[in-house]
């Protein structure tokens, strides 16, 4: 229930606005107090402090004090840009959160809040205390990492300095990273010359032996403010002699192989220095190469042992520094080794029976060898065996073998193995002794008995005798005489090789090979017969009768010539096999056959003219011989091509019909008749010839049919010539007659669709299509939709009518069905049917539709969408109350459009904002069938969401395009910066996409197959989002596209123009040119005398109009705030790039966009956004940690983008350089000029005006109202070149009354203190007027006006005077349109 004092409702309403978002205070409730009152509290210097406060059942306002002093009820806390209060300030949470916290923090801090309505105030007080870690550590007198020499025994002091910590460092000592507590440490704390810091020395005494070598002792600093402890720390090095060599790798009396690799070493534990370890072989220095392993010294010498090592000394010798004499250590190696040759000799053959001696040498074995003996693979004691000495260490051994050589039929073998026992290793030598005997009987290779040679090849015969010693001779024979053959001998192998070219006489013949040598008393033999392949040498063909006629019998013979094997006939009739059969074989002297074949043939018309061959094939030798003739038969007509039974001609195309017949005899007569009647004939002239070829005819004519012999010309075909036509061909043998029907075919159309089919949902729907045509098939007519699924439907045909029957539709099958009809005739035919299901609303929820924001005093627009059918309707509510009832229209304006077939959109303006209209608001979608309902949430502005979805789209060699999709803008122009590195590095890399309303983008210059990690963010500014997407991850392709290679033909093909052509086309290109030359001359005078002459007339500048500007360009009027604008102006929305500052707050800029050509201006909430045709615009730049510096995090490199960069601009470099990140200093960072802000309407003369503006020392950011509290220098200075203005005029302040009339309406009294930050902007200035008022500034110009610095960082925007309602009444002035010259952005 509502209580209202006096009735004043009024009244009630003013104390519910004051008290929104607390509960009304009455009598009996709870007083305001503390659910979390402040606490003491560290923080470390340099991070963020939050000290809570939270107030239950607030009523009174809420401030923080420090030390006493108020800080402001302002929760941004103005003067302390550090200071801040966060949390729900409805909800009673006023937590005050310091940034970067240094020692000046270090106080009490004090949570107030105020009485109100009977509430006493209450206090909370919180103490911080901030925690300086120490600045340094260092052991005094010791170098980083020092490492300190001394001897056995003596004695060193360590100190310890920890410098300038709050409070004082505890230090711990260490030995070898293990903490040491020693009695004779001793501590002293003083004073640090800082203020309010102190610093700690700490002394400890060590007494060092051997074991304390190596050692690290170090001192840490452990301090609350050190997420690790600092140190310092030196390294000990004990100095005493090494200890004795110890050799390894070789045991006194062990017999080693030689061969084998061995490795002695010689190690000497400690000394420091380590000891120098050497070895020597028989007092010979060997190897110095030794190293440290751990607290030894070590020299490992590793070799190959041969005989030589047997009985060698090798010592090991050791010293340092501190020794006087080297240590010693020897080993005496034993080595065995097997022999090192073996050698048998004796003589080199022998005959059956006779006695032969072998000898084998075996050379310098230890111990020495023993010798066996092996013939032909058995053992045999040896005859005798001596040894003797022979070389260091070795032993040589003789042994000797006697025997009588026994019958064989081969060549004996010895072999001599001589065996080292102790190494277990044997070396051998093999002798052969040859053994005189007689060949073995021949073998023949390359041909086998029986199988066939094929005439005129080649055949080699190979005779091979094996086993003979002397090797046996060989000879060949043909048929009993003798035939050269080419011989050759291998060992006891003899070969002999004839060679046959084979001929017919060849078949049957025998050849023989013999072999014989001087062992043997007759020689041995082996023969052959050869089989000869040979085709027939010719075939005859003999016709039967003379006279041949369709309908009678006739017989071709074909005779073949003798063949080996016999010769298979076969006929052939144009290519195609024929039967025949076989009549006679006999055989020739040379082993031939001669074969008779006969085809019979039941003649036709067909057979006149054919072709039949004999071929008489050798199947063996796939080879053949033929013979041909052609039949002459006499017959009635006949049709060259089957007459077809129809032909299918499109509607008013001509078609020509040729029936040619052919016949034996000629001539054939031809008669083409219709219904009975004759076709004209003959033909009037050659337009009917080429009725079918429109480039020869002329084009289509009247229907037209006429006959002219076999052909039968139609032209310009119509149904109506559809019909049976028929042909009478005739010569002496008889007629022949031809039907054929013309079927005349024309292009669909529809005759009938239904219209817009609106059912209920659950019900089915049915189209239907009627459609003609020539043919016209169910396969022609077809239903289409695109992305959808025709599983629920039924199509059925029938009378050239389809249907289609949507089963059980739901709100997914609304939408437009189209049916098509194509039978491949004329062009295809589509109708349109639309199925509207009729369903509730259904409103859409995303992140982009449930909230809005808008600033106070601006306009805010909340979008509600929604789809149903039939129409949807909206309303807007707020706590139940209807607001878009149309009774405040100054107020709310609600504005419903239709954007698809059962799509809707709802537009609902909130104008003139107040801090009461923030909250949620109820978008009420509804039909006939129901109502559905979102809620928005109206705000300030806020910082943006962060980015969805980021995804690769492209990779190539050295770039990656990627694409987003953007979150809630916070009710600000919003833009995005991409992160990214490669794998192997920790350091990212920054884009910033300046251009509004850009969702993808291209990173450049990568490396080759590198892997790269990809994350964004977007800002405002009002804030920055936190980073998305990482990892996403791409790799860049492993090679580069080839370098396209420039055709070489093109000078070959212009060096084959005429001479006379290339001498035209250059006297062209100059009289081009000089016509040109001229025309720009002319031009530039006329502007010039234009310009000198005085203005008669001043003139409004009119308004720039589309054909007056750019191709491309599109201009729209904008209106001077929200307020005044429609909700359904057309007017397209968007945000300039911004300028560099502490929030990357956008440079708002209404203008002509130089590349896009496309009018955008500044919205207070919600921006319809509009796609960007240009490049986009970033700054780049690398940095060595993870994020960017704090003093860089929002900041937005101030970078020209490629439409504001002009290189003629004389100032450009040095704005740049004052453009150093300085916002650190309080100042505005400077924009450069460019062609951005340029205009000059010639170019004799160049106007500019300057505005200068530095904020308030506060930072307050509410524009031109907030001017009473402190202090902005505004500043506009007046430059004209061209009319009579000091060109070098830094800055002018305005005079008289509209000095006066400045400072009244920014609210000053005086002229402003001086800027502390200059922001220049070039802007052309021609006859300017100057008007003020307390919201903007406006420079009249023809072309360019300067308006509304009252945002928040005195950011300019451009706006042409033509397009803005800014300034209603601009100035006259003289110009034409010729002498305008600029770019806006």
């Amino acid at each position: 229930m509502k209580h209202v004092t006096h009735g004043s409702q009024s009244a009630a309403a003013k104390d519910t606005r004051f008290h929104r978002g607390i509960s009304l205070y009455a009598w009996g409730q709870q007083r305001q107090h503390f659910r979390k009152p402040p606490k003491d509290q560290h923080v470390i210097e340099g991070s963020v402090a939050i000290i809570k406060c939270e107030v239950g059942n607030q009523a009174g306002r809420v401030q923080w004090a420090k030390d006493g002093f108020v800080l402001g009820f302002n929760r941004s806390i103005p003067g302390y840009p550090r200071y801040e209060m966060i949390g729900d300030g409805i909800g009673g949470e006023h937590h005050l959160r310091i940034h970067n916290a240094t020692l000046t923090d270090d106080a009490d801090y004090q949570c107030q809040v105020g009485p109100a309505d009977g509430h006493p105030p209450i206090r909370g007080t919180g103490h911080l205390t901030v925690l300086m870690a120490p600045t340094t550590v260092e052991l005094l007198g010791r170098g980083r990492e020092d490492v300190i020499e001394v001897r056995e025994g003596e004695e060193v002091t360590l100190e310890c300095k920890v410098e300038e910590a709050k409070p004082v460092a505890k230090v711990k000592w260490y030995k070898n990273e293990q903490e040491i507590h020693l009695d004779s440490r001793d501590d002293v704390t003083e004073e640090s010359p800082k203020r309010r810091r102190h610093n700690l020395l700490s002394k400890i005494t060590l007494r060092l032996t051997p074991a304390d070598d190596g050692s690290h002792y170090s001192c840490h600093a452990h301090h609350p403010a050190l997420n690790a402890p600092m140190r310092a720390s030196v390294k000990i090095s004990v100095q005493y002699p090494p200890g004795p060599p110890v050799i390894t790798g070789y045991t006194a009396g062990e017999a080693i192989r030689a061969g084998e690799e061995r490795t002695l070493t010689c190690r000497s534990r400690g000394g420091n220095p380590l000891g120098r370890v050497v070895w020597y072989r028989n007092n010979e220095n060997i190897d110095s190469t030794d190293r440290a392993v751990g607290a030894e010294s070590v020299n490992e010498y590793k070799f190959i042992v041969d005989s030589s090592d047997n009985g060698a000394v090798y010592t090991c010798e050791v010293r340092n520094k501190l020794t006087d004499k080297p240590l010693l250590a020897s080993v005496k190696l034993d080595v065995q080794f097997p022999p090192d040759k073996v050698m048998v000799s004796g003589p080199a053959r022998s005959r059956v029976d006779e006695n032969v001696t072998l000898t084998c040498f075996v050379d310098n074995s230890n111990p020495p060898a023993e010798v066996s003996w092996v013939v032909d693979s058995k053992p045999r004691p040896e005859t005798s065996t001596r040894r003797e000495r022979a070389g260091p260490g070795g032993w040589r051994t003789v042994s000797e073998l006697s025997l009588t050589v026994p019958p064989i039929e081969r060549d004996m073998m010895f072999t001599c193995h001589a065996t080292n026992q102790a190494l277990g290793e044997t070396k051998l030598d093999t002798y052969m002794l040859s053994v005189l005997r007689p060949p073995q009987p021949p073998t023949l290779h390359g041909y086998s008995g029986g199988v066939g040679i094929r005439v005129g090849t080649q055949q080699r015969i190979t005779c091979i005798s094996r086993g003979a010693n002397p090797p046996a001779d060989l000879q060949w024979y043909r048929n009993g005489q003798k035939i050269p053959s080419q011989k050759h001998r291998i060992e006891d192998m003899s070969s002999a090789e004839i060679e046959i070219v084979a001929e017919p006489q060849d078949n049957g013949a025998q050849y023989r090979c013999e072999a014989h040598n001087s062992a043997a008393s007759t020689p041995v033999s082996v023969s052959t017969t050869l089989v000869v392949h040979f085709p027939p040498e010719s075939v005859k063909i003999i016709e039967n009768p003379q006279r041949l006629r369709a309908g009678k019998q006739a017989s071709l013979t074909c005779e073949a010539g003798p063949s080996n094997p016999p010769a298979t006939i076969t006929w052939l009739r144009e290519g195609y096999q024929m039967p025949g059969r076989v009549m006679d074989t006999s055989l020739t002297p040379n082993g031939g056959t001669r074969v008779t074949n006969v085809l019979t043939l039941n003649l036709t018309a067909a057979d006149d003219g054919l072709t039949y061959t004999c071929q008489a094939a050798n199947t063996a030798l796939r080879k053949d011989v033929r013979q041909s003739i052609t039949l002459r038969v006499n017959y009635a007509p006949t049709f060259l091509t089957d007459p077809p039974d129809v032909v299918d001609v499109v509607v008013g195309e001509s078609e020509v019909l040729n029936l040619t017949a052919r016949a034996n005899p000629g001539p054939v007569l031809y008669t083409w008749t219709r219904h009975g009647l004759p076709l004209p004939d003959p033909v009037i002239d050659d337009s009917w010839r080429h009725a079918h070829d429109p480039d020869i005819s002329g084009g289509a004519g009247p229907s037209l049919v006429a006959a002219d012999g076999p052909l039968l010309y139609i032209r310009s075909v119509k149904v109506d010539d559809a019909g049976v036509y028929e042909l009478e061909a005739t010569n002496q043998e008889g007629a022949t007659v031809a039907k054929v029907s013309l079927n005349v075919q024309y292009p669909p159309t529809i005759k009938y669709t239904s219209e817009v089919v609106t059912v209920a949902e659950g019900q089915d729907a049915r189209l239907e299509c009627a459609a003609d045509g020539n043919p016209l098939t169910e396969e022609m007519m077809r239903w289409t939709r695109e992305n959808y699924d025709f599983t629920r439907t039924e199509q059925t045909f029938g009378g050239k009518k389809a249907s289609l029957t949507v089963l059980r539709s739901n709100k997914n099958d609304t939408g437009v069905f189209s049916c098509v009809v194509n039978n491949g005739i004329g062009k295809v035919a589509t109708t349109n049917v639309t199925l509207v299901v009729k369903t509730r609303p259904q409103v859409e929820h995303s992140q982009l539709l449930n909230r809005a924001a808008a600033e106070v005093g601006r306009t805010g627009r909340l979008r509600c969408l929604a789809e149903g059918a039939p129409e949807v309707s909206f309303s807007w509510k707020r706590d139940g109350v209807l607001l878009s009832n149309g009774v405040r229209p100054d107020k709310y304006e609600n504005e419903t459009l239709k954007t698809g077939l059962v799509s809707w959109a709802s537009t609902f303006s909130i104008k003139n904002v107040l801090e009461s209209d923030y909250g949620y608001y109820l978008c009420v979608a509804e039909n006939d069938l129901g109502a559905s309902t979102v809620s928005v949430h109206f705000t300030r502005p806020t910082r943006p969401d962060p980015p969805l979805a980021l995804k690769v789209l492209n990779t190539t060699h050295d770039s990656v395009t990627l694409a987003w999709v953007p979150g809630f803008d916070g009710g600000k122009p919003q833009y995005f910066r991409l992160r990214y590195r490669s794998k192997s590095s920790s350091s990212y890399q920054y884009l910033d996409v300046y251009e509004f309303g850009v969702y993808t983008y291209t990173v450049t210059g990568l490396s080759l197959d590198t892997e790269y990690y990809f994350s964004i963010m977007s800002y405002n500014d009002v804030g920055e989002s936190e980073y998305r997407g990482e990892f996403v991850r791409a790799t860049t392709r492993s090679e580069a596209p080839p370098t396209p290679v420039p055709s070489s033909n093109v000078g070959k093909e212009a060096s084959k123009l005429p001479g006379l052509w290339v001498v035209i086309i250059v006297l062209v290109a100059t009289a081009l040119l000089a016509l040109n030359v001229s025309a720009i001359v002319c031009i530039v005078r006329r502007r010039r005398n234009k310009r000198a002459s005085p203005p008669t007339k001043k003139t409004p500048p009119p308004s720039i109009s589309a054909s007056a500007m750019p191709k491309a360009m599109s201009l729209t009027p904008t209106q001077e705030g929200s307020d005044q604008a429609s909700s359904k102006s057309t007017t397209n929305t968007m945000y300039a790039p911004s300028s560099y500052n502490d929030t990357v707050v956008g440079e708002t800029l209404s203008s002509i966009s130089e590349k896009s050509r496309e009018s955008y201006t500044q919205e207070d909430s919600v921006v319809d956004y509009e796609e960007q045709t240009h490049k986009h615009a970033a700054s780049t730049y690398l940095i060595d940690q993870i994020e960017p510096p704090p003093e860089y995090a929002s900041q937005t490199p101030s970078q020209p983008s490629s439409a504001a960069y002009d290189p003629q601009e004389d100032d450009y470099a040095e704005v740049l350089r004052r453009n150093a990140y300085n916002h650190q200093l309080g100042k505005v960072t400077p924009r450069p000029p460019s062609r951005a802000t340029h205009y000059s309407t010639s170019p004799e003369t160049r106007g500019y005006l300057s505005f200068s503006y530095t904020p308030s020392p506060t930072d307050v950011p509410n524009g031109a109202a907030q001017y009473h509290a402190g202090g902005p220098s505004v500043t506009l200075g007046i430059h004209d070149h061209g009319h009579g203005y000091p060109a070098d005029i830094g800055s002018m302040g305005l005079e008289g009354n509209d000095h006066s009339h400045a400072l009244q309406s920014l609210g000053l009294d005086s002229d402003p203190p001086p800027s502390l930050g200059l922001e220049q902007h070039s802007i052309p200035s021609e006859h300017p007027s100057l008007t003020l008022d307390p919201h903007s500034i406006t420079i009249d110009h023809p072309v360019i006006a300067v308006t509304d610095f009252s945002n928040r960082n005195g950011d300019l925007r451009v706006q042409p005077t033509s397009l803005s309602t800014f300034n209603p009444n601009p100035s006259p002035s003289t110009f034409s349109d010729s002498d305008l010259e600029g770019h806006l952005v």
